[in-house]
């Protein structure tokens, strides 16, 4: 059985008790000996917050179901010794130049890199923008890297990966940045190689994410 909750509220000069009754999305219906009335939460005492709403099922369409489930199974084919070898000098450049703050040395390795993974892959171009520093989420937390698939037609398929933190504008961390990097690009790996209209955060796809990032981050270890 729901325990019975007692407040108090004004009304005309006076301060009513009463039993809550029903709590609605603005106001609460209290019953006191004599009527029954509707109070804001804010009169309350002691002070109450209006309920918070239930989130709505999420209706999935056919060709989303279809995109999470291919993502869920779909794996990526390892990289190519030789291939490695080339992305292992990109990504030691890459953590010198975030070491030493060098942009354009930052956004040249990136790109390097990022070029490679396409044409092992057979995936459109991507271009990558580096620099900035991260934005902050309405949470707290930060932007690591943006991937874009609208705009200009130069920058129509372009990852954007943010080379400082938000607070302290430090350099990010080589594992990090390039963590980020090889995440962005797996969206467009998903978009092209495996042509899901939707692209997800499904455990395959971190499947594909880890099996790139734990060979490319083997200089820095």
């Amino acid at each position: 059985m729901n325990e019975v909750q007692v407040v108090s509220f004004p009304y005309k000069g006076e301060i009513l008790h009463g039993s809550i009754v029903r709590k609605n999305k603005k106001t609460v219906t209290v019953k006191t000996e004599s009527h029954t009335f509707r109070v804001p939460y804010s009169l309350l005492t002691p002070k109450m917050k209006p309920p918070r709403p239930k989130p709505k099922a999420r209706e999935w369409s056919e060709s989303q179901s279809k995109s999470y489930n291919k993502s869920l199974e779909a794996t990526i084919a390892p990289l190519p010794k030789g291939s490695v070898k080339v992305l292992h000098v990109a990504v030691k450049f890459l953590a010198k130049a975030l070491r030493n703050g060098d942009e354009e040395a930052i956004n040249d390795y990136t790109n390097e890199a990022i070029a490679e993974l396409n044409r092992i892959y057979k995936l459109p171009h991507l271009h990558v923008y580096t620099g900035g520093k991260r934005r902050l989420t309405k949470r707290g937390g930060q932007y690591y890297g943006v991937y874009k698939t609208r705009g200009k037609e130069e920058e129509r398929h372009s990852i954007s990966v943010y080379s400082r933190t938000a607070k302290t504008q430090k350099y990010v961390a080589p594992k990090t940045f390039l963590r980020t990097l090889i995440h962005e690009w797996g969206h467009h790996y998903d978009k092209y190689k495996l042509r899901l209209t939707n692209t997800y955060h499904t455990k395959g796809f971190y499947d594909r994410l880890n099996t790139i990032y734990s060979k490319l981050k083997e200089p820095l270890e």
